[in-house]
């Protein structure tokens, strides 16, 4: 049975899995300030007033806490719905990795990145340093269908 219900969705999951990555829950949405860190770009008021990051275009998000770094998380991916500057979407794949490692680490993301560029239509990319680890965020927009597929090799 498929990740997802097609072709791109579920080669760019699997593509992401067998490379060691971990698939995280496309939560909607987090309220502003939970004890957990997790954020998304976009933020919004709701009517009883409280605060939330919505699922949303861009690098400034957080999908992973601390204590999953802790128990061995260091690369996660999550897709599914989010607002876009243009509609929504059910497309969107967000990455974050947490690398310690130095430059071999960095090598095999991008490989894997590189691997995924035929199922992505757009992304943006950013690198920040947190918990003492860099971290590299991804937000890429899936095209509806591939392109030529090329093989990847580990």
């Amino acid at each position: 049975m498929p990740l997802f219900d097609d072709e791109v969705s579920a080669s760019a999951a699997r593509l992401l899995e067998e490379s060691g990555f971990t698939r995280l829950l496309a939560v909607p949405a987090f309220p502003v300030g939970s004890p957990q860190g997790f954020r998304y770009p976009l933020r919004t008021k709701a009517s009883d007033g409280s605060e939330w990051y919505v699922r949303s275009w861009g690098t400034d998000f957080q999908i992973a806490n601390r204590a999953w770094l802790r128990r061995g998380l260091s690369a996660s991916f999550s897709l599914g719905w989010a607002v876009l500057p243009e509609g929504q979407t059910d497309r969107l794949l967000m990455i974050e990795t947490f690398e310690t490692d130095g430059p071999s680490a960095s090598e095999h993301r991008e490989r894997v990145l590189g691997c995924l560029e035929p199922y992505v239509r757009r992304s943006a990319v950013a690198e920040s340093s947190r918990w003492g680890r860099t971290t590299l965020r991804i937000a890429a927009l899936l095209r509806s269908d591939p392109q030529t597929v090329r093989e990847c090799s580990s």
